[in-house]
């Protein structure tokens, strides 16, 4: 074979030593010139695209957002909002089936999935951490794993997905800064030489119930914790809202290795040179209030969901849709389109198979509903508002779907977690077929100004045969703004009954709500600093708890986010005490993939779309002589009659009305008996005080390992010497 000459391969570099160029005129240099420079830009591109090709995976991996559902880690492509798997539920949707029974059957067959991966062995769960990880165990962790199985915890890699969601941007941030910011900041935890101590200016309950939990942890004869500083975030809103470029900027530097066990070092060097290390240090978080405090052309308050926003990513609906900022407008002056009544659904929602929610991590993503910033009282009027855009390692009980904290299970958890719950349950016979819900009404800032903007309120409201006897009224008024609005103007029926609620069909709605709803609020106070009713509330609602039913002999219960969001120890609780919950939140918890939906727990959407089609799936239809018995809205709506028709689509049509029938015949009362049995069984397994304990134990060896210089050295490897 003929060798090619090098000379031939200097495509862009001209040889300058050849006298035909030397000698050339200057006219004909030129052209070797401008070929020299465009072979510039070539080489340039051509390095930009190899890096670019190098960084591809995690640029790639940026682009998705992680979803923790139903017990294992998927994630979905911000593109099609949707993935493959979920696009194909509705095609996989038998004809003649109910949604909700498809949706039960598939989470019978995903928690199937999900206990087929639970590991017996050291030598299995290491191996299935490397595989999910891309990593190596911590060091310390066959001490967790030995304390795992000592206290009888169900061992599914999986179930720690969340640790390795939060923890994944600090990878790419250096260990030093880190533990310089983590020293600087209080409140903090500290841990040294396994002994555990609490710091800050200020007394909260919080941190020291947060305290006593890792001492519990740390009294443990076989378990060293590694040192660590540990800032909290003891408010009960999400603290921490990184725009997504910035955060995906370090989430691509990172990148998982796996290294040869020889080069592996299985201890943690600890903080011995911290103090020296932050000596005259101090860290600003740069707190973000509810004022604009800097100079601007307007003065005036700053929403939040102003920061929600740019945390959420490119290609996402909060991104393509703007700030109501005259939700906030200083005089008051809020638009029609942007009241309660107008943000609210007139259709199904998108994201669910035929209106009922198929994720609920898509449930919970505010990112994908834009409304909510004038639907919720976490986006509308935080309690006390207190947002930092940087980035560094802060603990708390919850966050946002957008939110950068690193979930610790909460103080109320744990306490519920110590409180005994060996006490039998009342038998599922015996329960009244009664859906319950109590708390107080939503303390915020300007509860006055903002309170039909609140979940909470509303929630009460669609339980309210009152007030759905006028929004029931007002569905045949020619008036589009107000068709299917309530009495308090903060729900609305869907126009067209795309639920097919039967009783709605037959003029019966509040009637039917009446039987089975029991929702009430335990106070009505203006705000937590005040000791008295609000005038502007008591209007619409009592505040009247004297004939509560005792929630352990309820069937149904309800989890409605608070103005401090869902503390998590109250589903735990229902869920223990089997119960068929329904839960709307816009929160991500510790368990959450733990939790498998439509067979744990029923998703409901955050404007509460759907909870009339889940609650006759289950009920049924029938409207008992004593439900029609309540104050009517004497005076507020003239006598109505209905003459509803549902769409006139044959086959839907005709599948609805045989479903109608079925359902007289059946409420479905041994298939909700299945979920609350199915939920109390799995909580004893899994939401129990050792699960606490062990969540907590893992997410530290993660943490301290992060602190580290040798981080990418660091790792548990026993398992692999001498193959």
């Amino acid at each position: 074979m003929r060798r090619q000459n090098p000379r031939h391969l200097r495509i862009c570099v001209p040889d300058l030593s050849d006298p035909r160029i030397a000698e050339a005129p200057v006219s004909m240099r030129l052209p070797t010139v401008w070929r020299a420079l465009w072979c510039l830009v070539f080489l340039t591109g051509l390095v930009v695209v190899s890096v670019l090709y190098t960084l591809g995976w995690t640029r790639e991996d940026g682009l998705k957002i992680f979803r923790p559902g139903i017990g294992s880690g998927t994630w979905l492509d911000w593109k099609s909002g949707v993935s493959d798997e979920v696009e194909s539920v509705e095609a996989q949707l038998p004809e003649g089936l109910h949604p909700i029974e498809f949706l039960m059957s598939q989470a019978g067959k995903h928690f199937d999935a999900l206990i087929a991966t639970e590991t017996t062995t050291l030598h299995h769960a290491a191996a299935q951490y490397r595989k999910k990880r891309g990593r190596h165990p911590p060091p310390g962790f066959e001490a967790w794993y030995a304390y795992a199985v000592e206290s009888g915890a169900v061992v599914i890699e999986s179930f720690w997905d969340q640790i390795y969601e939060d923890l994944k941007p600090f990878w790419g941030v250096d260990p030093v800064v880190l533990r310089k910011q983590t020293h600087a900041f209080s409140p903090k935890i500290s841990i040294r030489n396994g002994e555990v101590e609490g710091s800050t200016n200020n007394a909260y309950e919080k941190l020291d119930i947060w305290v006593d939990m890792l001492r519990t942890l740390a009294k443990h004869p076989q378990i060293k914790l590694p040192d660590a500083d540990i800032p909290v975030n003891v408010n009960d809103e999400p603290a921490m809202l990184v725009p997504w470029e910035m955060l995906d900027t370090v989430v691509s530097i990172a990148r998982p290795m796996m290294l040869k066990p020889e080069d592996i070092i299985s201890d943690y060097r600890g903080l011995k040179d911290i103090e020296e290390l932050t000596a005259n240090l101090t860290f600003d978080p740069e707190w973000l209030g509810p004022r604009l405090t800097h100079p601007a052309s307007h003065l005036g308050p700053r929403p939040f969901w102003s920061l929600v926003r740019p945390a959420c990513p490119p290609g996402s609906a909060a991104r393509k849709t703007h700030v109501f900022n005259d939700i906030w407008d200083p005089e008051g002056e809020t638009s029609e389109a942007h009241s309660a009544a107008a943000l609210l659904p007139t259709e199904l929602p998108g994201e669910g198979l035929r209106g009922y929610r198929k994720s609920f991590a898509n449930a919970v993503d505010a990112c994908q509903q834009p409304n909510l910033q004038g639907l919720h009282s976490a986006f509308v009027s935080p309690n006390s508002m207190s947002v930092t855009q940087k980035l560094f390692p802060l603990f708390g009980d919850g966050k946002l779907a957008m939110s950068s904290e690193i979930l610790i299970p909460g103080a109320k958890e744990w306490n519920l977690s110590i409180a005994s719950s060996d006490s039998p349950d009342t038998p599922w016979d015996k329960r009244v077929n009664k859906l319950l819900w109590r708390g107080p009404t939503t303390q915020s800032r300007d509860s006055a100004r903002y309170w039909q903007h609140f979940q909470r309120e509303r929630f009460v409201s669609m339980l309210n045969a009152t007030h759905v006897e006028i929004a029931e009224a007002s569905i045949h008024s020619g008036n589009e703004s107000t068709v299917g609005v309530g009495y308090a103007s903060n729900f609305r029926l869907l126009p067209a009954n795309e639920y097919h609620i039967n009783s709605l069909t037959q003029g019966q709605l509040a009637e039917w709500v009446n039987g089975w709803a029991d929702a009430a609020f335990t106070d009505q106070r203006c705000g937590r600093e005040s000791e008295k009713d609000c005038a502007y509330l008591n209007k619409y609602f009592t505040a009247d708890i004297q004939e509560v039913i005792q929630d352990e002999d309820t069937k149904y219960a309800a989890i409605v986010d608070g103005d401090s969001g869902d503390d998590g120890s109250e589903l735990i609780r229902h869920l223990r005490h089997g119960r068929v919950t329904l839960r709307a939140s816009i929160h991500r918890k510790w368990y959450d993939s733990r939790l498998v939906h439509w067979l744990h727990f029923i998703p409901m959407d955050n404007t509460f779309v759907d909870l009339y089609g889940i609650m006759e799936y289950y009920l049924g239809t029938n409207v008992s002589d004593e439900a029609k018995e309540f104050p009517h809205a004497v005076g507020e709506v003239q006598k109505h009659e209905h003459h509803f028709k549902t769409p006139a689509v044959d086959s839907e049509e005709s599948f609805r009305e045989h479903e109608h029938i079925r359902r007289e015949e059946d409420n479905r009362n041994d298939t909700a008996k299945k979920i609350a049995e199915a939920s109390r069984e799995w909580a004893k397994k899994v939401l129990r005080r050792e699960d606490v304990l062990v969540y907590v134990y893992r997410l530290l060896l993660e943490y301290a390992r992060i602190l580290d210089d040798r981080r990418e050295r660091m790792g548990w490897v026993e398992d692999l010497k001498g193959e």
